[in-house]
């Protein structure tokens, strides 16, 4: 019953491998590369930082505004004239009226930095920075991404196979509990040897049914990743090569643009920035300024009033309360730190790719050296199988000689999934990721 069970999983197993939809891996990154919310999100961080660098070009341009004021007193200004004596007597001028009682006025006024002390170039050169650290977080986070796609991908391909393995173990054992009952019947061996068979059949079912399980929910992972409503299913295999090369080329690109070391060469340019901001803040600015008069009223004050003037000003600080000098001191310490948590990033990304390069070497040697295993493994259930029959072997040797083999079958899967996995990590690591698929269309050779 429980045989038939497991056939109907498998059918219906194929039948969903049918119906889903078929993809390789480039187009899977692909697809993630341009859908990823995470991915979206930095790349928005980076137009934001741009919008910002193009702002601070405009730091040089003048500043260009109309003010104007309407103005309402108590009572007109006026000028009070004082007495004239003439011809020995005195007389009292009327007084002269300077403003009505309403007041309008209007101009155009501009302002242009001439000098800064540094200032404007400085925000120009933070606002630069910025726009590398965020372009730079988007090469991290994409590289993050490639990582966590290669898991979810190849662990599709890799349950799915474990699962197949798994329901061959519960064939195989299926046929042997077959041949133990007729066996039985007739005579040729004892209860327990057949016991013992539907034993083994029955704990193969067991990790075959949670291998479906685990495919089920790795398919259902990647489907998610992918944004996709109806499940997928991956056609490019797990693979090994024949050698690793050597560790030097990835420890040197990795250590020449890692996006982690350009994130705090970013940070350090914008820590030299605020030093430079800082300083500038005891140097002294000049700037030209204009105005011109849009409007005023028909009033004395209004008539006194130049149509337009033009001048030079300058600003030269002498005391305040920001801090200057401390802020130049911690602007100074910030540099510092970004210059110690550099070496450390550098320290911390060679033993990164030293781990990961020794893992990939590793994974590569226990699959080519588990191969004879196999061949082994698969050789003994054979005669096992023939021994069973002729009443030279027991039950549970036939089993255990199957379940080896299963089990030697996964772990050679299992070693072929790292491989692939920390080849990943190394070249995302090294910024190689578009060198994945080369890794098997040139010279891999595909686990099945």
């Amino acid at each position: 019953m429980k045989t038939v069970f497991y056939g109907i999983i498998t059918a219906i197993t194929l039948s969903c491998n049918v119906q889903a939809a078929a993809i390789d891996f480039s187009e899977a990154w692909y697809q993630v590369a341009q859908k990823n919310d995470a991915l979206q999100a930095k790349k928005e961080q980076v137009k934001y930082a741009q919008a910002l660098q193009d702002a601070a070009k405009s730091l040089y341009l003048p500043n260009v505004d109309i003010t104007g004021s309407y103005t309402h007193f108590d009572k007109p200004i006026v000028a009070e004239l004082p007495a004239v004596e003439l011809f020995g007597q005195s007389f009292q001028l009327p007084n002269l009226p300077l403003t009505n009682q309403n007041f309008a006025h209007s101009s155009l006024n501009a302002v242009l930095p001439i000098y800064t002390g540094g200032r404007i170039t400085a925000a120009q050169d933070i606002r630069q920075a910025q726009v590398d650290e965020a372009q730079s977080n988007y090469n991290l986070a994409t590289r993050a991404t490639f990582t966590q796609l290669v898991q979810y991908y190849f662990g599709v391909v890799l349950s799915e196979q474990v699962y197949q393995v798994r329901l061959g173990a519960v064939d195989a054992l299926a046929t042997h509990l077959n041949h133990a009952v007729k066996f039985e019947q007739q005579g040729q061996i004892a209860k327990v040897e057949r016991l013992m068979a539907q034993v083994s059949l029955d704990k193969a079912q067991i990790e075959a049914q949670k291998s479906f399980r685990d495919f089920e929910i790795a398919k259902l992972a990647l489907t998610k990743m992918l944004k996709q409503q109806e499940s997928v299913l991956p056609t490019t295999p797990l693979f090994v090569n024949n050698s690793v090369n050597s560790v030097t080329p990835y420890l040197t690109k990795t250590l020449a643009d890692h996006p982690g070391i350009a994130i705090l060469n970013a940070k350090r340019e914008q820590a030299k920035g605020m030093v430079d901001m800082a300083s500038a803040k005891h140097l002294p600015e000049v700037m030209l300024y204009g105005n011109y008069n849009l409007y005023a009223d028909d009033s004395a004050t209004g008539e006194l009033l130049p149509e337009w003037m033009v001048g030079v000003g300058i600003r030269i600080p002498l005391m305040d309360r920001s801090g200057t000098s401390q802020e130049v001191v911690a602007a100074k310490s910030s540099v510092r730190q970004v210059n110690l948590l550099q070496m450390q990033m550098q320290q911390d990304l060679s033993i990164l790719v030293e781990k990961t390069y020794a893992e990939m070497a590793q994974a590569l040697e226990e699959y080519n050296s588990l191969a004879s295993s196999q061949a082994l493994s698969a050789e003994t259930v054979v005669l096992r199988q023939k021994a069973f029959s002729q009443g030279l072997s027991t039950s549970l040797e036939v089993a255990d000689a199957q379940l080896y083999a299963t089990s030697i079958r996964v772990q050679r899967l299992s070693a072929s999934y790292n491989y692939v996995k920390s080849l990943a990590q190394l070249l995302s690591v090294s910024g190689d990721i578009d060198r994945f698929m080369d890794y098997l269309q040139i010279n891999g050779i595909e686990v099945k």
